[in-house]
């Protein structure tokens, strides 16, 4: 998962950016996921780590509104997000990957960093096609925050090789 939210003004610098309490998932009569708590402050490296079927897939799943957990709450930046779905919640900053990790093959290796940033730009459709300089704005953020991370992840000389020709 990533946390790109910021701190809005005001919030207290000791509050966590993201808050599970009381996480209870069930699935019928099987209690997948049992009061699970846990913080997670800006800038820490945080890990859920257990054996397979412990329950961490489904925590994840619950935290980023693909379920919503039987009992508990989840709070980003001390807003409540665990009655919200999915996509609005990847628009409060918090997304997730999958294990399987798809790649456009035929496109560039930024370009499929773009794409993966596309529910947290601030434009929608019109300002896409007319490339107003909000959209222009939010599109060069974009590129900084990908070229950011292929430089951490020491790829950023392959940033414009087509991602499927990579070894």
């Amino acid at each position: 998962m990533s946390l790109a939210a910021a701190l809005p003004a005001g919030q207290p610098a000791d509050q966590p950016l993201l808050a599970v309490r009381n996480l209870s998932m069930r699935f019928g009569g099987l209690l997948a996921v049992d009061n699970v708590a846990f913080d997670v402050r800006r800038g820490q490296i945080f890990a859920i780590i257990g054996p397979n079927g412990a329950g961490k897939t489904t925590v994840f799943n619950c935290v980023g509104g693909f379920y919503h957990p039987t009992t508990g709450s989840v709070a980003l930046d001390g807003q409540a997000i665990n009655h919200l779905p999915s996509h609005r919640i990847a628009r409060l900053g918090l997304v997730r990957t999958f294990q399987n990790v798809r790649l456009f093959k035929t496109m560039s290796v930024v370009e499929n960093l773009l794409i993966s940033q596309h529910t947290q730009l601030e434009t929608r459709l019109l300002p896409g096609l007319f490339k107003t300089p909000k959209y222009r704005r939010a599109e060069a953020e974009a590129l900084e925050r990908a070229a950011f991370w292929l430089e951490k992840v020491g790829l950023l000389a392959v940033a414009n090789r087509e991602a499927g020709n990579l070894a």
